[in-house]
């Protein structure tokens, strides 16, 4: 059995995917594929393919020893690096010392013109006058500023509708949603791309400075998908714009009586849902038909009648009411949800 399938047979037994051992091992999910696939290729250059290979073989509990033997068969060394291993070929025997070899002279010339350059930029850089201190306008001097923050890790969540679509971020593969709480590098400007078949791809910038919860809201082919942030509310809209009304809100009902009589000649709404963020949902009645279908902006109170069947792909931004009873959530944020009422 070759390395890449004994990888592939022992971490397929122990229920895991890939994308589970790249957490683990902090290896990417690319580069974990073409070991199991035996694609050295795809693979960094020797020495940092075979200590993949070794942490990889040693996180599924496995001898790495043989492993690594069935990979030097597969992708032998070069005869350079075999000889610089080696060290340098003995001299044969019986040959005697005739003085210098020119090799040697160069050798020692070399060494001697690296140290002389050494001193020199060493010396340089002792004899440099230390930078002056940044000045403010009046003159005065303004202490140096702080030093570096190191860089921290934080956690990134990717879900999308529909489900399965490949995540990458700065082209690095994170495997397919949902893509939880995956630990990547803080940093202001990275680049996030969803791609899933038959649908638009998304590509965007993203504020990685901090922990993030996203949502791609991939379209069919021709229509624009849509990146949600599920991490922070989203905020209630503004109020109308100057020369535009809007009817008041009804004042909510007295504890104890129905809630506000539907208009005239409509029948009352028995299922009142409240978006209180942006969500996908659908809403289809008894006997399977769409009632209604979309992603309403935030602030927006939609009636059904009772025997209803609402799905959501953010539960936590979907309130629903029954028959005037106060509305609750239908799950957590970012949680895909179907109920019927």
């Amino acid at each position: 059995m070759s390395f890449g399938a004994a990888l592939k047979q022992a971490r397929e037994s122990q229920g895991l995917t890939t994308q589970d051992v790249a957490l683990r091992t902090k290896i990417r999910g690319d580069y974990l594929r073409a070991l199991e696939e035996g694609n050295t290729s795809l693979l960094p250059e020797r020495t940092f393919a075979r200590s993949y290979l070794q942490r990889y073989a040693r996180e599924l509990s496995l001898d790495p020893a043989p492993l690594l033997a069935e990979f030097d068969r597969s992708v032998p060394a070069s005869a350079e690096m075999t000889q610089s291993l080696r060290g340098p070929a003995a001299r044969p025997a019986g040959r005697a010392a005739r003085g210098l070899s020119p090799a040697l002279l160069a050798g020692v010339a070399t060494g001697v013109i690296i140290l002389g350059a050494g001193g020199y930029y060493a010396l340089s850089a002792l004899r440099a006058p230390a930078a002056p201190a940044a000045t403010t306008a009046a003159g005065a001097a303004t202490p140096p500023g702080p030093a570096a923050a190191p860089v921290t890790t934080v956690r990134l969540s990717v879900s999308s509708v529909p489900n399965g679509a490949r995540v990458y971020l700065d082209n690095r593969d994170l495997g397919v949603t949902p893509v939880q709480s995956f630990p990547v590098d803080a940093r202001r400007d990275a680049q996030l791309r969803v791609e899933a078949p038959g649908r638009t791809s998304l590509k965007q910038t993203v504020d990685l400075s901090r922990s993030r919860n996203l949502r791609a809201q991939l379209q069919p082919s021709g229509q624009a998908s849509v990146l949600v942030d599920l991490s922070t509310p989203v905020p209630a809209p503004a109020g109308p714009a100057s020369g535009t009304s809007t009817p008041a809100a009804p004042a909510p009902a007295p504890a104890g009586k129905a809630t506000t009589p539907a208009a005239p000649g409509k029948p009352a709404q028995a299922v009142n849902v409240m978006f209180s963020g942006a969500s996908w949902t659908r809403v289809t009645d008894a006997a399977g038909r769409v009632l209604y279908q979309g992603t309403p902006p935030a602030g927006t109170v939609k009636g059904f009648p009772k025997g209803v069947t609402i799905r959501t792909g953010n539960a936590g931004a979907v309130k629903v009411g029954v028959n005037g009873a106060a509305p609750a959530p239908l799950g957590q944020a970012g949680q895909v949800v179907t109920r019927s009422f």
